[in-house]
């Protein structure tokens, strides 16, 4: 929440072109390197890239589980390669397997504790109430507060921590997040459809009722739009985790909020106790 102003700048500036640079690939436009660069380190490097970029297309082709192994294999070339440890984070965690996932996102603030993404996911990890072990809603909360530290830019954070508040059933808690949601983003469906679950919730179905009516004008002026993903933290659409369904306790299924807007008024109720019944089995499964 603090910045740091001055001088200070130019020197993350000059640090920021640095870390960019030896991130790029061997050959690309902007790349640094070294005369005195042994061969053995190049062909290294030049395996590395191969690698990543062979995991790249597997992970953009919908094949995580040889997308983790190839991005396993580019970091056995150079560790501390920030893009490979979120994404094979991202693969285990789409295959399931947490424990790997949990792993890559620490050893990511660990190399960078700034690194907003990787204290996002950490976050999201943590809030995924499907799975017992891993769930820590407080843990969770302390990532997205650090995510939201260092990206202030981001209402993903601040959505997220309004869900966990609407698990722990604190409403007014909820509340001011999605509040705070929509005053950096008025377009944000989600934080809409829960401010009017909060209005529905506290018997004032009028006010509800405009909200859901925003929320359904934004989401059919934002059709035809793709399913919500990574790139739409900032626009507060992204889910509660970005993965396996069994991590989404408090979402309901928003595609129609984009029909005419009688019928959204029509299925109003349906929408609200959907989310009730979301709820009660998250709290549910926390108290086991």
């Amino acid at each position: 929440m603090r910045k740091v102003a001055g001088v200070v700048v130019g020197i993350a500036v000059l640090v920021a072109a640095v870390t960019l640079l030896k991130q790029r690939p061997a050959g690309e436009p902007g790349t640094v390197e070294s005369a005195s660069t042994s061969p053995e380190d190049r062909e290294r490097l030049q395996r590395f890239w191969d690698t990543y970029r062979e995991a790249t297309a597997l992970r953009i082709a919908g094949r995580p589980p040889e997308a983790a192994a190839a991005y396993r294999q580019a970091l056995a070339l150079n560790p501390d390669h920030q893009d490979a440890l979120y994404y094979l984070g991202s693969m285990d965690f789409d295959v399931g397997d947490l424990a790997a996932a949990e792993q890559a996102w620490r050893r990511l603030v660990a190399v960078d504790p700034s690194n907003a993404r990787g204290h996002s996911q950490l976050g999201l990890l943590y809030s995924c109430v499907g799975t017992p072990a891993f769930v820590q809603l407080d843990r969770a909360a302390a990532e997205f507060e650090r995510a939201l530290a260092i990206n202030r830019e981001e209402t993903g954070p601040l959505l997220h921590l309004g869900e966990i508040a609407l698990v722990q059933g604190d409403l007014e808690q909820a509340r001011s997040y999605f509040d705070a949601v929509v005053g950096s983003n008025y377009t944000s469906v989600t934080a809409y459809v829960y401010k009017a679950y909060l209005a529905w919730k506290a018997g004032t179905p009028d006010q509800a009722a405009t909200l859901l009516a925003t929320a359904a004008r934004h989401a059919r002026e934002a059709a035809p739009a793709a399913i919500p993903g990574e790139g739409d933290t900032r626009r507060g659409r992204a889910p509660m985790v970005t993965a396996s369904a069994t991590c989404r306790p408090t979402r309901v299924g928003m595609a129609g909020l984009a029909r005419s807007e009688a019928d959204v008024a029509r299925g109003a109720d349906s929408l609200y106790r959907a989310l009730d019944s979301l709820l009660d089995a998250a709290r549910r499964t926390l108290a086991r």
